[in-house]
């Protein structure tokens, strides 16, 4: 047992912030874009070759719509596409017959139709460095297929994440209102 007279000089540590700064902040290593910051002359004797890194953040609702915004006809497109999209992705989580090479095209040719929405969403994440929208194309275009499927894993485990709490909420409160009204005998 530890005895302490008087008061100690060291800050408390706050546990709690320290996670939440984790859960809202995430490292990314990028190694394929190594290769690009290679110094010349007697430097390179000296260099430690490291991976460049991104600091994601999580978005906060304005930039949601912002994204949202900007991005309305390609939203609006894409959801036409939804139910063809989902009889393919049963089809593969049933494990009932393979995807045909058309069905296999047509979700290639939905991730390229999604691509700028998705890197729109990335170039808001990115906390560090400060990137434009065209400057985080040419990075996604350079990275390796390694780096860049590591990159947007990351961006929808963290979009995902907020999303999926987005719904326990609302779903919890949409039960605590029909839960109100049957007390009080209001029908919806």
């Amino acid at each position: 047992m530890v005895s302490v007279k008087g008061q100690l000089d060291a800050p408390v540590l706050d546990v709690s912030s320290m996670q939440q700064d984790y859960w809202e902040r995430q490292e990314v290593l990028l190694p394929s874009l190594a290769r690009l910051n290679k110094p010349k002359g007697w430097k390179k004797y000296f260099y430690k070759e490291e991976a460049p890194k991104l600091i994601l953040k999580r978005l906060d609702t304005t930039d949601w719509e912002k994204i949202q915004s900007q991005h309305y006809l390609l939203r609006k497109q894409i959801m036409k596409d939804i139910p063809v999209i989902n009889k393919i992705t049963n089809k593969m989580k049933s494990g009932k017959g393979k995807i045909t090479k058309k069905e296999v095209e047509y979700l290639c040719a939905m991730d390229e139709k999604s691509k700028p929405m998705m890197l729109s969403i990335l170039k808001h994440m990115i906390h560090e460095p400060e990137m434009t929208y065209e400057e985080v194309v040419i990075m996604y275009q350079m990275l390796s297929d390694f780096d860049a499927k590591t990159l947007m894993a990351m961006v929808n485990a963290m979009t995902s994440e907020k999303a999926s709490i987005t719904t326990a909420v609302t779903q919890e409160r949409s039960a605590e209102l029909s839960r109100m009204r049957s007390e009080l005998g209001v029908q919806s």
